[in-house]
């Protein structure tokens, strides 16, 4: 579980493909909303990958899959493209898009910032995050 996350949002095991190792908490997290059928998306996920190998020492780092379509709630084509890209960080199924709705994300992909108490201090959708991010990131690492 992480605890950061707003009570709203249902944390029950159904919801987690992959879910968390240990409790986090106490740290800034990084979300990153996306789909199997969003071609930017998955174009950009090797380059958030990276970026997220780097900064998981400092934050904690969960996937949101938000189906786009009935074809993107198939778990198993969502589990296939994680063992393709060998992803190991926490994935939440957003299947109701219980998440999306709460964190208002309008298009994906989307990268949303919540500090230590799980307030939302940066959110960016489209494909060029890095260099925005990467500013609001310094601005709370070390707060």
């Amino acid at each position: 579980m992480m605890p950061q996350l707003p009570d709203a949002i249902d944390q029950q095991a159904s919801n987690w493909l992959y879910p968390p190792q240990q409790i986090a908490g106490g740290r800034p997290l990084i979300i990153y909303f996306w789909s199997v059928s969003c071609t930017i998306c998955k174009e950009k996920m090797p380059v958030f990958l990276d970026f997220a190998n780097h900064e998981r020492q400092f934050f904690d780092i969960l996937l949101v899959h938000v189906p786009r379509s009935t074809s993107d709630l198939d778990i198993q084509v969502i589990h296939d493209y994680l063992l393709q890209k060998n992803i190991d960080l926490p994935v939440y199924l957003d299947q109701r898009h219980q998440m999306k709705n709460t964190f208002r994300v309008q298009k994906l992909p989307c990268i949303v910032l919540l500090d230590r108490k799980g307030r939302v201090r940066h959110l960016q959708s489209g494909g060029n995050f890095t260099t925005m991010l990467t500013n609001q990131l310094d601005a709370i690492r070390y707060s």
